[in-house]
């Protein structure tokens, strides 16, 4: 069982910069289980420029080692998980959000079972080796019914003592979900993908805000959706890992899917449509901070999603 990770912006088990959910009772698709949260401000949604919070960020759950942002130097390896006072277990798998683990014994846990479970990491950070060790706090359903599973999870490096692996905004404790992607920090693109990989990613950040507004990227129609997210939450335009925008800038988001619609209680227009490498259209007046400079050139945007883009946001004027 193997892990690489991770830390700060790092890619591998990384929460993107997000932190809200869609409005409850949009009845499309199983996302009426989603519950609001006070992030939401009359229907818009929170955004700022953090990729991922978390300090164990990029693993192999098994299989070889994952090569961190700045190369080999830089690596996670997962050296054993223990759950439940049972001893090291043999094998664990994400399934969706949720992580799998099976016992020593051949019985396999997850969600609610895992409260408790410790994953111990060896880690090469520089050429200096560290021990980190992650417990389960709790696990739970982001709202009853979801096939969201939120983490609270505690840190121990070396002989330090714990503390949690995910702060929010405010420099609270948060939560992470699991997600089988590995992103690179500096520019915010999906690492090729490889096996048993997973990212921890923090709440209130892009990777899990994106997952909370309903782009469950372990859906096969939502996995690019989802990259297209982490852009347009972190107005990451040139899809270069830059960021222009500040956490907790409120914007209107819209999808083709159903999955968020036209608010009729906001005024917007709209600022850009996005796909997975940035955005594809971009009206520089409506950009959400002003204009600003930036490193591409972008079309103007049109008709709604004739750009092809899969999702647009936009700047909110007023409120009718």
């Amino acid at each position: 069982m193997r892990i690489t990770s991770l830390c700060g912006a790092v890619v591998l088990m990384t929460a993107m910069a997000a932190c809200d959910e869609p409005p409850a009772g949009d009845g499309v698709c199983g996302y009426d289980e989603v519950e609001a949260r006070s992030a939401q401000v009359n229907g818009g949604l929170l955004n700022g420029g953090l990729l991922n919070g978390a300090l164990l960020n990029g693993a192999l759950l098994n299989g070889g080692l994952l090569n961190g942002p700045n190369g080999a130097s830089d690596q996670i390896q997962l050296k054993q998980v223990n759950v439940q006072g049972d001893g090291a277990a043999d094998d664990a798998r994400l399934e969706g959000s949720m992580l799998v683990v099976t016992s020593g014994q051949g019985e396999e846990l997850a969600g609610l079972e895992l409260d408790d479970a410790k994953l111990h990491f060896e880690v090469k950070e520089g050429g200096t080796t560290r021990q980190k060790l992650l417990k389960i706090l709790d696990v739970a359903p982001l709202a009853p019914g979801s096939d969201v599973w939120v983490y609270d999870i505690s840190l121990k490096v070396d002989s330090g003592g714990w503390g949690p692996m995910c702060i929010d905004s405010a420099g609270e404790p948060t939560q992470a979900i699991l997600l089988a992607d590995v992103w690179n920090p500096g520019t915010g693109g999906r690492m090729p993908p490889a096996a048993s990989s997973v990212t921890f990613a923090c709440r209130d950040t892009a990777l899990a805000k994106c997952v909370e507004w309903g782009y469950r990227p372990w859906l096969a129609d939502l996995h690019e959706v989802h990259q297209a997210c982490t852009r347009l939450v972190r107005a990451d335009y040139c899809g270069d890992g830059v960021s222009h925008t500040q956490q907790g800038t409120v914007i209107h988001v819209l999808d083709q899917l159903g999955i968020q619609g036209v608010d009729p209680d906001l005024q917007f227009v709209v600022e850009a449509e996005w796909g997975p490498d940035g955005a594809v259209c971009l009206n520089a007046s409506n950009m959400r901070l002003g204009p600003q400079t930036l490193s591409c050139e972008l079309p103007a945007c049109g008709t709604p999603f004739a750009s092809g883009g899969l999702l647009q946001s936009g700047k909110i004027v007023g409120v009718p």
